[in-house]
């Protein structure tokens, strides 16, 4: 190949990168600040009703009493929070580390294959952006192991009997 082919190459597949890494991090600080601004709603709206609850009540042993009821049992179900799902955190950066680790381990082997036919530049950005992609999704397996670890030791992963511990 000549030079203005592998530099043409090179130009679409860098404006490929840079304008997908741009879309995927705009999307990605979108949605934290949508998803931050929701939580701030829902803690603001929480706040208020509690405060208009205690406000409601004249003494600390009626509002117990309340809570202690059928209704007062009802509205502390319908405004729990909920809880935090670390085996969903857990599982989305297993998928994430599988998925870099598997697109770095494809270009590695593209590049390996090519070799040098493609030219010494496109080589590079395969044998970079596989080295990249590889290690970081291994970072992301290892991360979500060692989370899952100390979510179990800390008890925020429930233990599910199994039928065998059941019956003995």
């Amino acid at each position: 190949m000549d030079d203005l082919t592998v530099n043409s190459i090179m130009n679409t597949v860098s404006a490929v990168v840079i304008g997908s890494t741009i879309i995927i991090c705009s999307a990605w600080v979108i949605t934290s600040i949508v998803t931050s601004i929701k939580q701030r709603a829902n803690t603001r709206t929480r706040t208020e009703i509690y405060n208009k609850l205690i406000d409601k009540f004249g003494a600390a042993t009626e509002l117990i009493e309340f809570l202690r009821s059928d209704a007062g049992l009802r509205f502390i179900e319908e405004h729990a929070v909920e809880p935090a799902q670390p085996l969903v955190k857990i599982l989305n950066s297993i998928r994430l580390g599988v998925s870099l680790a598997l697109i770095g381990a494809g270009m590695l082997i593209v590049g390996n294959v090519w070799d040098m036919t493609l030219g010494q530049d496109v080589w590079i950005v395969l044998a970079l952006g596989g080295t990249v992609a590889f290690t970081a999704g291994a970072g992301f397996i290892i991360a979500a192991v060692i989370s899952y670890k100390l979510c179990k030791a800390w008890g925020l992963i429930p233990v599910v009997e199994t039928k065998e511990a059941k019956d003995h």
